[in-house]
């Protein structure tokens, strides 16, 4: 019985030294991979921001709701929360005929962090443009205009959308 359990005890444990270290490298692999995968849709995924922009400089509420899923949520920086594509475009509806007449967004990726093939997360800057605004970088932006922005983008096809939107207003 001494015998075996002297054999058995430094097996066993080189079995599963040899499994965590599998899984230690494996773990390793797979977050180069994501890189990998991460650096190659990078403007893919990035897009999508700028999408949002685009229609938003446009005013126009379907092209902003268009850039998230069905079921995609965003809360802006005042607070709302909206649940899906189409109360996205209905608060954009209203907020582009009242208080938002006539503004512009502007912003840049800070990161970009895949959390796998087919979703990521990118922390923004951005700057809420009122008219007659010509800054074109959103450090440049006021205070109280300037927002940080994360956004979880989802690939759907071979295109990237919002699938969450949170904004928040920098203030002094």
């Amino acid at each position: 019985m001494n015998l075996v359990r002297r054999i058995m005890v430094p097996a066993v444990s080189l079995v599963l030294l040899a499994g965590v270290a599998t899984a230690a490298n494996a773990s390793a692999e797979d977050e180069a991979s994501l890189a990998l995968s991460c650096s190659s849709t990078q403007t893919a995924i990035t897009d999508v921001p700028h999408r949002l922009f685009d229609a938003w400089n446009r005013g126009d509420a379907a092209g902003v709701a268009a850039q998230f899923t069905t079921d995609g949520h965003m809360i802006p920086s005042n607070g709302a929360y909206l649940t899906s594509r189409d109360s996205i475009a209905s608060f954009y509806t209203s907020a582009f005929a009242g208080p938002l007449k006539g503004t512009r967004m502007i912003g840049r990726p800070l990161t970009v962090r895949c959390l796998s093939t087919s979703t990521a997360v990118i922390d923004g800057l951005g700057g809420l443009l009122k008219p007659g605004d010509t800054y074109t970088d959103p450090e440049q932006v006021p205070i109280g205009q300037r927002i940080i922005v994360s956004w979880t983008a989802v690939r759907v096809g071979n295109a990237y959308y919002m699938k969450e939107f949170q904004s928040t207003s920098i203030q002094g």
